[in-house]
């Protein structure tokens, strides 16, 4: 039975666009939560696009929100910071809780210590040069982002700190559609975010065939080898109130936690 103690891995998606992102807040702000550590690593479902607090800040997010809207994207405002990205079931996402880790231990320190480990993972594909650091005009632009060979994006990460723990958050982009390419594109475009097209890319680009759950397992078996993980369950109870989630467009995540709180069983 886990402990407070518990060092969890739990794979799989837990359903729509919206309990997917309400998920990792809920669990960051569990008040009675039975983990340490907890490495969520999934496929996601639906198609999405995960805007921060930042896009908010654009005087183009509504018409940004209609553009994700009208390409069959769910428009939401996720936890973590960094700008917007898409993505749809070609992707992966890992949700890397830690109840340990103060403010003062988060940082440029975690996102440099997270893009070597996942750069080692990339590099086992073969094909993958992958390298850590910023291309020019890639969407979500970030020191620590992970791109092939210098020239294109295929990984970005964002992080938020509360009192009671950090999450890290992680897009691996695998197999890039032309739909998610496209609402890249025109979303950077409402937002006025510059964007070079040809820093958009999947590692399936450069190894043939590469599914998402293949490149999920791989960042599974180093989590749960690098950290000591065990594998498990969400909590049911996060489980079941994530699905509750619902609410305007685009949907507010922090927002609907803060109003909605997980209650102590």
């Amino acid at each position: 039975m886990p402990t407070a103690n518990t060092r969890l891995l739990v794979s799989g998606s837990t359903g729509s666009a919206v309990s997917e992102l309400v998920t990792p807040a809920l669990l960051l702000r569990s008040p009675s939560a039975t983990w340490s550590e907890l490495v969520h690593v999934y496929v996601p479902n639906g198609p999405t696009v995960a805007f921060s607090g930042r896009d908010l800040r654009s005087p183009g997010i509504a018409a940004a929100t209609e553009v994700a809207r009208a390409a069959g994207f769910e428009p939401v405002v996720r936890s973590p910071g960094g700008r917007m990205v898409a993505y749809d079931s070609g992707a992966v996402v890992i949700d890397h809780l830690d109840r340990t880790t103060g403010i003062r231990h988060a940082g440029s320190a975690t996102f440099a210590a997270n893009a070597e480990s996942h750069v080692r993972v990339l590099r086992a594909f073969g094909g993958v040069d992958a390298r850590v650091g910023e291309v020019d005009g890639e969407y979500c632009p970030g020191e620590f982002s992970i791109n092939v060979g210098g020239t294109a994006k295929v990984v970005g990460s964002a992080q938020r700190v509360t009192a009671t723990g950090s999450l890290f958050s992680t897009v691996v982009q695998v197999t890039v559609s032309d739909r998610v390419r496209a609402v890249i594109v025109d979303v950077s475009e409402a937002l006025g975010y510059d964007l070079r097209h040809s820093s958009i890319a999947g590692l399936a680009d450069y190894v043939p065939g590469l599914t998402a759950g293949e490149v999920a397992e791989a960042f599974s078996a180093d989590y749960r080898d690098r950290l000591g993980l065990i594998d498990g369950p969400l909590p049911a109870e996060v489980v079941v109130h994530a699905a509750s989630a619902s609410g305007t467009s685009p949907f507010h995540v922090d927002d609907w936690t803060r109003a909605n709180p997980l209650q102590p069983v």
